[in-house]
């Protein structure tokens, strides 16, 4: 009889439900910066809809390369794209890195990143995009992206 018993573990590809419409998580207040509260002091479950368009607003949220541990298909470029020279080239370096960000979805739920929106401030823009999904609905992000100093 061995003292530390061998078994294989099975892979996180394995543990994940085949269906993607079907993974939920927790809501997560952007502006809070906080999990969601019932009234009951239970943490909120997301529906898997809204589990993916928070995915996208925490991917746009999170630099690129910033953490090690994500991925480097995690995140867009934003240090990159407030140093191009115009807001013209700027504004064209986010719809590409956001784009390539969250069609790099793990599990492939982003279809299409269209109809971005910018409204600028001092030291940051408003971000309006559009996203569709593996659902019949579409979700426009709000997102305000600051510039780092």
């Amino acid at each position: 009889m061995e003292l530390y018993p061998a078994f294989e573990v099975p892979s996180i590809k394995d543990t994940i439900k085949k269906d993607n419409r079907q993974m939920t998580s927790l809501y997560f207040d952007f502006e809070k910066g906080d999990f969601v509260l019932s009234n009951t002091g239970d943490i909120k479950t997301a529906t898997p809809y809204d589990s993916w368009v928070q995915w996208c607003l925490k991917t746009i949220y999170t630099q690129r390369w910033a953490f090690m541990a994500y991925g480097s298909q995690t995140g867009v470029e934003l240090e990159e794209a407030f140093a191009q020279n115009n807001r013209a080239l700027c504004e064209s370096y986010i719809q590409k890195t956001v784009t390539e960000a969250l069609l790099a979805d793990p599990y492939s739920r982003t279809v299409r990143v269209y109809d971005f929106k910018f409204k600028w401030g001092v030291d940051s823009v408003d971000l309006e995009l559009t996203v569709s999904g593996i659902w019949d609905d579409d979700a426009v992000l709000n997102a305000k992206l600051m510039k780092v100093r």
